[in-house]
């Protein structure tokens, strides 16, 4: 296809003419017909450049607002429709195809409060031809994986105690098993809840190594006086093992309370039962009397004492309570969200406080790419963290979203998502990165498949002995390393929308 020279010459004088406006002062009849016109003509890219320049001079007025949020709506910018929209209601609010555009703009970026919100507020005649009455209940959602953790072998048992130790030990997560069963629900316009009930079941074991002396008899010898017992004490290494499960049952609810001018405020409680046989390792000093010789004169054995470690382990169930309790206020601006969070929690035996800022961005104006940028401070008695987070989402086809996500920072006792997630276990997170896509099954109906890679380290405990130089006393030091391993997790779900 050729493009003719009068169409050029056009598009340069329309260029032309545009800039010049952009530096020059414009005047509320010169804006009014030229918005007019370029609205009628469906020319939506024009609307939206004098528009833009018309408000930059302060020139603001209902037909102007609905111009510009149905030209914003019709190149499939919600965010900046949005916001039009709802300035042109505050002109007027009457003007049902303008509520009309706003519901979709709402719909189209996920602000179903806001959109129930302004059903509510049309007369009764115009709510059923606008827009569809939404239920109590909004959402359910399923979802189950598995995580395969390289610590199922891990490659350090031979050397467990390390050098020169006498006891070493680690208790290491294995695979891992996940469900989850959440609701969302529709209290009021203005206040919705999300229930949910996750499950977790991790595989564990925990190693033990330990040594001691011990008493070997090498060889009895006959004498004319009787007979005498030959003895080595050897360094002998143990090696033990303890398979058991942690059960892990939770429920967070969150509540989303739907403020005017774009703020919302949500609180949030996270519930955390954990369950499983707590190990203990307990050791004492016996003394035995091995017989050295025996003398056939007097009849009489002969014995010497013989100090022998001897190690007991014993199995207990225990079970515990952790919480976190969240808070999130957030505020749209236009292509923006902002959000400030907190939380406090006290986890494995220890308290916690979080502040974080999140950032949430829509650089194309609405869902087909978007991404959010966290920072977070951690703070645990005298330990401080700084937590980095970014997620980066884009729509592929009409019926595919993808998302990736990194997560740097040792997240252990953090929780994400105001609460919903909570890394509780005891080993260290170096980093955690994933995957999520999602798929469009129908009017109702949405599937999603996960990727999960985290880096972690298991604390490997050991015990050596040192003498002091001064008064020759033997002391036993523990000692800690951190051993890295990988785990990889894929969980699928499915979602109602009702």
């Amino acid at each position: 296809m050729t493009i003719k020279p009068a169409f050029i010459f056009i598009f340069f004088v329309w260029l032309t003419t545009f800039r010049v406006w952009a530096s020059t002062t414009l005047d509320f009849q010169t804006v009014d017909m030229l918005t007019y016109r370029c609205f009628n003509q469906q020319k939506w890219d024009s609307v939206i450049l004098v528009g833009k320049q018309a408000l930059h001079q302060n020139i603001d007025y209902y037909y102007l607002r609905v111009r510009l949020g149905i030209s914003y709506f019709q190149v499939h910018e919600y965010f900046p429709a949005t916001t039009h929209l709802k300035k042109a209601r505050q002109f007027n609010s009457g003007d049902p195809i303008v509520a009309d555009y706003l519901y979709r703009s709402y719909i189209y970026t996920n602000h179903s409060e806001e959109a129930s919100l302004l059903r509510s507020e049309l007369p009764p005649e115009d709510r059923d031809t606008v827009m569809s009455k939404q239920g109590f209940l909004q959402q359910v959602h399923v979802e189950t994986g598995y995580t395969l953790s390289s610590n199922n072998n891990p490659k350090n048992l031979s050397t467990l105690m390390g050098n020169d130790s006498i006891y070493g030990e680690q208790d290491l997560y294995g695979n891992n098993v996940y469900g989850n069963f959440s609701m969302n629900l529709r209290a009021s316009n203005r206040l919705g809840f999300t229930l949910a009930y996750n499950y977790l079941n991790f595989a564990k074991t925990r190693y033990i190594q330990y040594s001691r002396a011990e008493d070997h008899l090498v060889s009895k010898r006959d004498t004319s006086w009787g007979w005498y017992n030959t003895y080595s004490f050897p360094w002998v290494v143990y090696d033990t093992s303890f398979r058991y499960h942690v059960s892990q049952n939770e429920v967070h609810i969150a509540a989303t309370v739907t403020l005017p001018r774009g703020f919302r405020i949500m609180p949030a409680f996270h519930w955390i039962h954990v369950n499983y046989p707590l190990i203990n390792v307990s050791y004492h000093r016996d003394t035995v009397q091995d017989t050295a010789f025996y003398t056939s004169v007097d009849n009489t054995y002969h014995t010497f004492p013989f100090p022998r470690l001897v190690y007991v382990f014993s199995q207990k169930d225990t079970a515990f309570n952790n919480y976190v309790a969240a808070l999130r206020i957030s505020k749209d601006i236009g292509r923006f969200n902002l959000a400030l969070s907190g939380s406090w929690s006290n986890l494995n035996g220890k308290t916690q406080t979080q502040a974080e800022i999140l950032l949430t961005y829509y650089p194309l104006g609405n869902l087909n790419f978007y991404g959010t940028t966290t920072a977070t401070g951690f703070f645990q008695g005298n330990e401080t963290r700084l937590l980095l987070s970014q997620v980066l989402g884009a729509r592929f086809t009409p019926w595919m979203w993808g998302e990736v996500n990194f997560y740097y920072g040792d997240y252990t006792n953090a929780n994400i998502f105001n609460g919903a997630i909570v890394y509780n276990n005891s080993d260290k997170i170096d980093y955690r990165g994933g995957i999520t896509l999602a798929f469009v099954a129908g009017k109702h109906i949405q599937l999603s498949l996960m990727y999960q890679h985290f880096r972690k380290e298991s604390l490997q405990l050991y015990y050596i002995k040192s003498e002091n130089s001064i008064t020759h006393e033997i002391n036993e030091i523990q000692q800690t390393k951190n051993n890295p391993y990988n785990t990889n997790s894929i969980i699928g779900g499915i979602t109602w929308k009702l």
